[in-house]
């Protein structure tokens, strides 16, 4: 049986014209949709580290309760009778940077009972950059952290000295305030690292206290605190006193009280924020 043809009908498909108004709207769409995009991941991202931060702070007042003090970067030294240990020792709150010796409070028990250099902390790292959770490097390595402690929490006249021994801070040493005080925060690191996962400058595994890699400070000495600076990640490698961040609004900062706030970059007045005792009263820029 044979088809017969409509003599009348033509199949034409799309003209030059027509594909490049297609194109061209396409294209308009997906400019219009790629920063929407963006903005909804960027948020997202920062809501989950603003929740890292506050499972941080909350983690240091369940050390405050058991402890009766403040975590603090760890060292070698006798404090009193009690004899304290730079390298994590299992279920040893005197050993370890802070980091570790607020594990227990962050439902990291496992890690606190038995430390391994081969765990990583996601709670510890800032979604924002996406970096390894584990420091691998010889003869030692382990979890590290985007968040670093506040050194001017524990002695402000060694705030440049990481191992600073235990002073003992209290929440009732803290006669700023404790919603006017840092705890902890982002700390600036240079954005070629974030794929890194040994020598990134300033940051080492919580396993060890009492380094550089695990606070931040100010850069120009203890009588200088002003010298600590707010600065977004970038290609420029960050100094000690560096705080910052991923985020186009600013570091991410969890106070004493358990809150998280958001310290816009190159603030001014950010050493008001570190020093326990200062007797200063600042605001944040709107």
């Amino acid at each position: 049986m044979r088809t017969r043809t409509n003599p009348g009908f033509t199949r034409r498909g799309f003209g030059l014209v027509e594909l490049l108004v297609i194109i061209a709207i396409i294209a308009m769409l997906l400019a219009l949709l790629i920063p929407a995009v963006q903005k909804v991941r960027e948020a997202a991202t920062r809501t989950q580290s603003t929740n890292h931060l506050k499972q941080i702070a909350l983690s240091m007042h369940g050390f405050h309760d058991s402890s009766k003090r403040l975590p603090f970067n760890g060292s070698d030294a006798m404090v009193g009778k009690v004899k304290y240990t730079k390298d994590a020792q299992a279920e040893k709150y005197t050993s370890g940077s802070w980091g570790f010796q607020v594990l227990p409070f962050m439902d990291h028990l496992p890690l606190f009972d038995k430390p391994s250099s081969d765990v990583g902390i996601p709670s510890f790292m800032c979604p924002g950059r996406g970096r390894p959770s584990v420091e691998f490097r010889k003869g030692g390595g382990g979890a590290w952290s985007d968040y670093f402690l506040n050194n001017y929490l524990n002695n402000p006249a060694k705030a440049e000295t990481p191992d600073n021994p235990d002073m003992k801070r209290t929440f009732v040493g803290i006669t700023d305030g404790s919603s006017n005080t840092v705890f902890a925060g982002h700390g600036n690191i240079e954005m070629v690292d974030y794929k890194s996962d040994s020598n990134v400058a300033f940051c080492s595994t919580i396993l060890t206290g009492g380094t550089t890699g695990t606070i931040r400070a100010g850069k120009n000495g203890v009588a200088n605190p002003a010298g600590a600076s707010m600065q977004r990640d970038s290609t420029q490698a960050p100094t000690l006193g560096s705080w910052g961040g991923p985020f186009p609004q600013g570091g991410l900062m969890s106070m004493c009280d358990g809150t998280v706030r958001m310290f816009p970059y190159g603030t001014q007045n950010l050493a008001n924020f570190l020093t326990p005792n200062g007797a200063e009263v600042t605001n944040l820029p709107d």
